[in-house]
């Protein structure tokens, strides 16, 4: 485990690894983590299945991160998969870097210990190379976050174009082969390519982007939902702005006067994935931008949020969030009802921190 202990009594950070009893990321945080990030990593659906299998044979509490199932139990936990398919998955994962290989001498996976001496061989799948690396993925799955937004973005601006130059020429064969080719998975270059192919000066419906234009967004429903009714979802953003207009928000009244060690304190839960010092409330927004996509906060919720209250606002309800979201049937909905939702007229993140501050056990 190469997780630095993040929040000290004192705010400070020790040079000590975090314990082995309750400090490592939860198993379906760092599943839902890779699943994330998978497209940027070329990590494909079975594999993850087959190393959400092998986490699930962790005991919670040890002091090592070795697994010493069998590939009969991992392919059980797998629903019956064969014995090559699982040596196959574990191979990809060790030259992905998520686990390292250590066979004994007859391949038999165990442990032997020396009590005399202190010391243990452990022959398995160590995983401690993919706990080391959640917050590295953790940026991964933001990043694929991102381009996920981009990618529908620039399909609809192809898809317009398209429509455009075909209405002015019908035998347009690039505007043609651009509307087939959005039938096919496209990365993030393919569609900048397949942009650049068609002959076209602008698209009528793109411009400037303001702060109304998120908010209308929440109008429609998830992606391949049929937009809501109009009576109903006109009503609810009226309802919503009227709200606002008539009463401030809390957070908007008063600057944020929280310190970074108080939010360590806090939130050691969140602290505990950052790999790297928290000394700056610059650090703390990054590093809540990392947990986002970990918790299942998507980047238009979480933009959504910036708005109403504000940068640091945002990311210390993500740090608050994460030290409880154990609790939360679904994080994601959640965080928009809090941040920009029905109950966001009366949120203050800097509250919540205080709340959690005093839930902590105090040093002695």
């Amino acid at each position: 485990m190469a997780f630095i202990q993040a929040s000290a009594s004192v705010g400070e950070r020790s040079g000590r690894l975090l314990s082995a009893d309750n400090h490592r990321p939860e198993r379906h945080i760092i599943i839902d983590t890779l699943r994330q990030a998978a497209p940027l990593m070329g990590l494909k659906a079975p594999v993850i299945a087959t190393l959400d299998a092998m986490l699930s044979c962790l005991p919670p509490t040890r002091q090592h991160n070795t697994v010493f199932a069998s590939n009969a139990t991992l392919a059980f936990r797998r629903n019956g998969i064969s014995d090559r398919t699982i040596r196959r998955h574990a191979a990809i994962l060790q030259e992905l870097g998520l686990l390292v290989r250590r066979d004994s001498s007859n391949r038999k996976r165990f442990s032997r210990q020396n009590v005399t001496e202190g010391t243990a061989l452990r022959f398995g799948f160590d995983l401690t190379p993919l706990f080391q690396r959640i917050a590295e993925l953790a940026e991964l799955a933001a990043q694929a976050v991102r381009e996920n937004d981009q990618i529908a973005y620039l399909k609809a601006k192809i898809r317009a174009a398209a429509n455009a130059i075909l209405q002015a020429e019908p035998d347009s064969i690039d505007a043609t082969m651009a509307i087939r080719a959005l039938r096919r998975n496209l990365s993030l270059d393919d569609c900048y390519n397949l942009l650049g192919s068609l002959d076209f000066e602008a698209v009528e419906a793109e411009q400037p982007c303001d702060k109304t234009d998120a908010k209308q967004e929440k109008m429609s429903g998830n992606d391949g939902q049929n937009v809501r009714h109009h009576h109903n979802s006109n009503k609810e953003h009226i309802d919503f702005k009227e709200r606002h207009q008539s009463k401030a928000h809390p957070s908007d009244q008063q600057p944020i006067h929280l310190s970074v060690p108080e939010i360590l304190s806090a939130c050691p839960e969140a602290a505990q994935f950052s790999l790297t010092p928290v000394k700056t409330m610059a650090d703390v927004v990054s590093h809540a931008r990392s947990l986002a996509p970990m918790l299942g906060i998507d980047s238009r919720n979480y933009q959504d949020a910036q708005e109403n209250l504000g940068i640091e606002g945002t990311a210390l309800t993500v740090w608050a969030i994460m030290q409880f979201h154990e609790q939360i049937q679904k994080v994601g909905a959640y965080f928009r009802s809090i941040t920009s939702g029905k109950k966001s007229p009366d949120f203050v993140p800097e509250q919540l921190i205080r709340r959690l501050s005093r839930t902590q056990p105090q040093p002695i």
